[in-house]
């Protein structure tokens, strides 16, 4: 006997084995990273505007999500992730000293033009358009490589999740079933951690690069003004970046709360794609409408609320960026040549000027140094602009960090059947809740597969609460329940007594609370549910759903097999009429009924399975044809369990099981 995590041996080769161990390897040393006290629940459940304190926070919390993100992202120092930085930050370095020379070259120019000195004018001016080609491709490698890397950060962290959401362990059921912890799972997989990355690969250009020209250009700027002009320079950023601070919003929060926002406007109009038909019976459009906007309208109401606390901050950022710190840039240039007598360290940086002015008429020098130096300061200038409105970036970043930290973290906890705890009853006591009767966070049961048979033991029927402080409904008091093969079973009983649910809970997508569930292994028993469903694909993967066709030619399998499988579904025009084997179609669209639940079924002949578990799966089907395909199926060796209330299938049938 093996657990719960028991695979498909028939679907999957040895190196695919391989790879899934490898993966299960690397989540158990990642997992520790994630533990879900870390996950920041205020950015994703908080109404707008009254999200939990710390909501979207730069705090050690948002560092540490950080550092367990980077896990994923930078695997190694090998990867290909920490050559595109390497190249990225190079590129950085590089534009910062071709804007060194610029700054120079600039003062030049002017210098040669007071003068009247014509042939070097025109010498500066080729040197600029010489300098532009570097400079120009420097620029675009720039924006290139920040691409380049948002989309490397967002593959592999979207690989991780796809691995994480969808496993042996059913964990994509579990998220969107039975925990409550993630509202629109596909708003985070798709948009937030695409905006994640694409943050993220930003961090450098809009964090290191204007850092490292503050640096550079500090150095340059001592050179030119002296240290007196350099400290006040840096006490003015100083001053500025404090108040611009205070006054800055939580963006954060803002970003987590339009993201969810987001999510749930698109998660409606989801259910309407999905739901059209039904809708269109019930005539139900115009309520359907006043949902889509009652979400759109309260997505507005956040957007416009966001745009109005950003009036009086983005006044006072451009009044201090691009009016305070210019007219203060001006004071310092000026200062080497008005005030050096009486600021006795102003004197060195105003000797070059003088003695370059002696031999200058038309003081071309001292014009040199002041636009040389002012070239500088407006550099200067747009780096701390940049450093001021990364601030905002980066409180956006932790929006999303928080997000995309508690997908991952809520992930780890469901592959480990780890679900929501229950809230602390008095949190200032630190005492713990009573825990409910049948709650997902005290799971007791013992499921084991590789098991010539079914056996449940004393294990209730409950259909479990997404909410931690409600237990689950119980449905079925503790059953005690054999099927042997051989012996054919029909699971009776009137409409919500528990019949599907007996279902759930012997596949595994339902815990057991308590006793023991014993089955057999993954590909040894198939379960047919009552609602058809049809992937993307050809007709043949249709059939041989969830194999693909790779996986069908290393078992051997023809198409001549599936048209037998087809004639045993009475399917065997399905080819013919539309286009062969390898049509591809949007097959729930293209197939009747009746169709659909036939394919379901050709599929159980397909696999062969010992044990078939049937849930209400033939009802669009003329009685006829369902006789003949469950005589087939017995024929075929297969042990059916069939769930239904029709009288007619008793017949196919052995045993009974009559719930309620």
């Amino acid at each position: 006997m093996r657990s719960l995590h028991g695979g498909k041996a028939g679907a999957y080769s040895a190196g695919q084995w391989a790879e899934g161990d490898e993966r299960e390897q690397r989540f158990d040393k990642d997992a520790p990273y994630f533990p879900v006290s870390l996950a920041d629940k205020g950015a994703l459940a908080q109404a707008p505007g009254t999200g939990k304190p710390g909501a979207g926070k730069l705090d050690r919390a948002f560092l540490q999500q950080l550092r367990a993100l980077a896990r994923i992202l930078i695997p190694s120092m090998a990867s290909k992730e920490v050559a595109i930085i390497a190249m990225h930050a190079a590129f950085l370095v590089l534009r910062t000293w071709l804007s060194v020379i610029v700054a120079e070259l600039d003062g030049k120019i002017v210098k040669h033009l007071v003068r009247g000195q014509g042939r070097k004018f025109l010498a500066g001016l080729l040197s600029w358009f010489a300098i532009a080609i570097p400079a120009t491709y420097t620029n675009s490698m720039i924006r290139f490589l920040e691409s380049k890397l948002a989309l490397a950060f967002r593959t592999r962290l979207t690989q991780y999740v796809h691995d994480l959401y969808l496993n042996d362990n059913l964990s994509y059921y579990k998220l969107l079933m039975l925990d409550g912890r993630i509202a629109n799972p596909d708003q985070f997989i798709t948009t937030d951690v695409a905006r994640f990355c694409n943050k993220l690969s930003s961090f450098l250009s809009n964090l290191g690069k204007p850092t490292l020209d503050t640096i550079i250009f500090n150095i340059q700027l001592i050179r030119g003004v002296g240290l007196q002009g350099t400290v006040g320079m840096f006490a003015m950023y100083m001053a500025t970046a404090s108040l611009l601070r205070a006054w800055t919003p939580a963006f954060g929060k803002m970003a987590a709360s339009h993201a969810e926002l987001e999510g749930e406007f698109r998660a409606n109009h989801s259910r309407l794609i999905t739901n059209a038909e039904e809708i269109a019976f019930y005539r139900g459009e115009q309520r359907e409408g006043e949902q889509l906007h009652d979400s759109l309208r309260r997505l507005l109401q956040h957007a416009r609320s966001v745009a109005r606390r950003k009036i009086s901050h983005v006044v006072l950022e451009d009044m201090v960026i691009k009016y305070t710190w210019s007219a203060f840039g001006y004071l310092v240039c000026a200062l080497p040549f008005f005030l050096q007598p009486a600021l006795p360290g102003l004197a060195a940086a105003a000797a070059a000027s003088a003695r370059g002015s002696s031999d200058d008429g038309g003081g071309g020098y001292r014009t040199q140094r002041f636009i040389t130096n002012k070239r500088i300061l407006v550099n200067l200038s747009d780096a701390g602009g940049r450093m001021m409105y990364s601030i905002k970036e980066i409180m956006e970043l932790t929006g999303y960090t928080s997000r995309v930290y508690s997908l991952i973290s809520t992930l780890h906890a469901l592959r480990r059947d780890e679900y929501e705890q229950p809230a602390r009853a008095d949190p200032d006591d630190g005492s713990a809740a009573r825990t409910p009767e049948f709650s997902l966070s005290c799971i007791q049961g013992s499921v084991y597969e590789d098991i010539d048979g079914i056996r449940l033991v004393d294990v209730p029927i409950v259909a479990p609460s997404t909410d931690p402080s409600v237990g689950g409904e119980l449905l079925v008091h503790p059953l005690t329940w054999e099927v042997r093969r051989g012996q054919h079973w029909m699971i009776a009983g009137p409409n919500g007594v528990g019949k599907t649910s007996v279902l759930r809970v012997l596949s595994g997508l339902w815990p057991a609370f308590s006793g023991l569930v014993e089955r057999p292994e993954p590909s040894e028993i198939c379960y047919i549910p009552q609602r058809p469903y049809l992937s993307l694909g050809s007709l043949r993967d249709q059939v041989i759903y969830p194999h693909t066709y790779e996986q069908m030619q290393a078992l051997g399998r023809t198409d001549d097999e599936l048209m037998e499988v087809l004639h045993a579904v009475h399917l065997a025009y399905l080819p013919a009429r539309e286009g062969g084997f390898d049509a591809r179609k949007e097959w729930k669209d293209v197939l009747s009924g009746g169709e659909k639940q036939r394919i379901n079924l050709a599929r159980l002949f397909y696999h062969l399975p010992r044990f078939a578990v049937l849930d209400e799966c033939t009802s669009a089907v003329s009685a006829d044809v369902e006789g003949l395909m469950y005589e087939h199926a017995k024929r075929l060796g297969i042990t059916l369990i069939t769930i239904s209330h029709r009288p007619a299938l008793y017949k196919y049938h052995t045993f009974l099981l009559r719930l309620g």
